[in-house]
């Protein structure tokens, strides 16, 4: 009985203390806490050669943001810059604010010493940017979020490509087959040359993104049979529809090899 009626006097005085507790406690954990500086940006893209493309990036409303630092590295580049740094000037404290950023390529690789040309990105390599937000108090807020530019490629793929094939002896025969263009880099792809996959024969294709015109060479991880394009042939990539058109060749022991093809996309 005793056990009983001292269970229940120590209940009262713990609900005694949590009422005490109650009204004398001070937030420690919020107290001149400064908040703002939230931005919300696209997480990631595709990077497959375009000429220009913009990444959407918005500031909620809230705190006013004075302005938004952008920095970018990339993969196994150990360099940062200070990409640009974009006005607000306090538009998120009534509605939120969506700004865009615009990049070539040249604004991609610029500060990070990376080569003109296109067709020495990786497959899988991607620029990263980095965000700090610039408030009105001078305060400058490390964003979380990232946004992640991944090398990509929108020419590979399945395709029926039909053509024909112009032996200097044996003359023309039809090609009518299905081929996959692998890819090497943004604007670069490999795929069977003509109708002689089988054999080890392999052509790459570059695009040129900024006037769709395509270059056949050779594919140094293949058989390396040096192909080339065919003086005032048809090569070019047709974005509309996603269609090649090619003419390349290659030397053989008995003169010149030529393929003449139409490559559609193919599910």
């Amino acid at each position: 009985m005793k056990k009983i009626i001292y269970s229940g006097l120590t209940l009262v005085f713990a609900l005694m203390m949590l009422a005490s507790c109650k009204n004398t406690y001070t937030d420690l954990m919020t107290a001149d806490v400064k908040t703002g500086g939230i931005l919300v940006p696209t997480k990631a893209l595709p990077y497959s050669g375009a000429p220009e493309f913009t990444i959407p990036l918005t500031v909620p409303k809230g705190p006013g943001v004075v302005s938004v630092e952008v920095y970018r590295t990339y993969t196994g580049n150990p360099v940062e810059v200070l990409d640009q740094t974009i006005s607000v000037a306090s538009a998120n404290k009534t509605a939120d604010k969506v700004i865009s950023i615009s990049y070539t390529y040249a604004k991609l690789i610029a500060g990070l010493n990376m080569s003109s040309d296109q067709g020495s990105l990786k497959i899988g390599d991607a620029w990263t940017l980095r965000y700090v937000s610039v408030m009105e108090d001078n305060r400058k807020v490390d964003v979380g979020p990232k946004t992640t530019i991944t090398v990509a490629n929108k020419y590979a793929g399945y395709y029926q490509c039909v053509g024909v094939f112009t032996h200097p002896v044996n003359g023309p025969r039809p090609i009518n087959e299905r081929k996959f263009l692998t890819p090497i880099n943004a604007v670069s792809c490999w795929g069977n040359a003509g109708d002689l996959g089988a054999s080890g024969y392999f052509v790459k294709i570059t695009v040129d993104p900024a006037t769709n015109l395509v270059t056949c060479g050779t594919w140094t991880g293949g058989s390396a049979i040096a192909m080339a394009n065919i003086p005032g042939g048809d090569n070019y990539y047709d974005p509309a529809t996603g269609v090649f058109h090619l003419s390349y060749f290659y030397v053989g022991a008995t003169g010149n090899r030529l393929m003449n093809e139409v490559w559609t996309p193919a599910p």
